[in-house]
């Protein structure tokens, strides 16, 4: 299991390494939450399809701000599905959080706009708390900035 971008600290694994684990035979999962705010170019949902051990996962929580609605998704090569919906609860994500998440998806301009403020407001707190002699901000590829 890993994440990329990661919490706490905003950092990423390279795709290199990402790539050398995938010829591993075991199967990686990698939860690609805050991946929009480093740049859906460095996703590897793209790989899916290609790959039999890789599963992607993605949230709702952080771009579409629906972090108390719980909703999120998986991309999984298909061979692993029959066993997923074995495990799937019935009733998991509820009718509130299901139409939230379908209205995210309508207004991607609306999205994308919120993303990059969200990327530029980083920047410039990142600038603001690096003059601060009191605090160490590490470089962030995610939403937020872990200071030390």
């Amino acid at each position: 299991m890993l994440t990329s971008p990661n919490n706490p600290d905003g950092s990423v694994i390279s795709r290199e390494e990402i790539e050398e684990l995938l010829e591993l035979p075991c199967l990686v999962v990698l939860d690609e939450a805050y991946i929009e705010f480093y740049g859906d170019e460095h996703s590897f949902i793209q790989e899916v399809p290609k790959r039999q051990n890789l599963i992607v996962l993605r949230t709702f929580s952080k771009r579409a701000a629906l972090a108390g609605l719980r909703v999120g998704y998986g991309v999984f090569p298909l061979r692993l599905i029959e066993y997923l919906w074995r495990m799937k609860q019935p009733y998991n994500v509820s009718v509130v959080a299901e139409l939230a998440a379908c209205a995210a998806l309508s207004n991607p301009v609306y999205l994308e706009e919120v993303k990059n403020a969200i990327v530029m407001e980083r920047e410039k707190m990142f600038k603001m708390m690096s003059s601060f002699s009191f605090l160490e901000p590490y470089k962030s590829q995610s939403n937020f900035i872990l200071c030390r």
